[in-house]
């Protein structure tokens, strides 16, 4: 699931690269939001990709949480989602979904073991990335190193125990704010080493708003972790046996 802004001029390179490096996934959703260059009319030319046009208010979380939701509506039991700028690693894909045998989400990573460096990125965008991690860890109390990376492998249990109606951000704080409650449902967190590249094409999304959606956000999650009863290990979300629909 690739939610999508102005991005018309990724979209076929990304997903042929997925089918390369990974066969076996059955299907790609577009979620647009609107966007102006005609991103949706492209990815509809695609063969095999869904497009999902948005029309309510815009923003990445209210993107994701719309994609998340049809994905698992559709029956999938495993739910990828990745950045359309060509920025994460697709050759991961595999060792990704082999990972929820042990976790129910799994992070494509730039700074856990064995993480390449990032590439196309000034040294001050590191900085504050690494800032912003440890400050959402503390947080949200998720054991993973990479808070702001949206490259993850969901299982469809745990989007169901989450319950993706609570989520109420609708910028990239989404990232922060569904850590939070995938810890609280129960989940297993794992990482995988993810090479990072820089966008080359288009342009970068971020925005003072979304810094400023970001620290009203964190306080509040943080109130919630100190103030919560502790999440016990009997209500993780169970794993499903079946065959895996991608």
């Amino acid at each position: 699931m690739i939610p999508t802004y102005n991005e018309r001029d990724n979209l076929k390179p990304l997903t042929d690269l997925i089918r390369q490096e990974f066969p076996q996934v059955k299907s790609i959703l577009i979620v647009d939001d609107g966007s102006p260059d005609g991103t949706a009319e492209a990815a509809r030319k695609i063969p095999g990709v869904e497009v999902l046009a948005r029309t309510g208010e815009r923003g990445y979380g209210f993107s994701m949480r719309d994609g998340l939701q049809l994905a698992i509506a559709r029956g999938a039991d495993v739910v990828i989602t990745m950045d359309a700028d060509l920025s994460h690693d697709a050759t991961i894909l595999g060792q990704m979904v082999a990972k929820l045998e042990q976790a129910d989400l799994v992070v494509g990573s730039r700074y856990c073991a064995g993480s390449a460096l990032v590439e196309n990125w000034p040294w001050y965008r590191l900085l504050i990335s690494r800032m912003a991690g440890g400050l959402v860890t503390l947080c949200t109390g998720a054991p993973v190193r990479d808070t702001t990376s949206g490259y993850r492998c969901w299982s469809a249990d745990l989007l169901h125990a989450m319950n993706l109606e609570q989520i109420e951000a609708g910028g990239f704080a989404f990232l922060y704010e569904s850590l939070y409650y995938a810890r609280k449902a129960g989940a297993r967190f794992s990482e995988v080493p993810n090479l990072y590249r820089g966008r080359i094409h288009g342009e970068s999304k971020l925005n003072w708003k979304i810094a400023a959606e970001a620290m009203r956000l964190l306080p509040r999650l943080f109130w919630l972790r100190v103030t919560s009863a502790p999440q016990t290990k009997q209500s993780r979300p169970g794993r499903r046996k079946s065959e895996a629909k991608l």
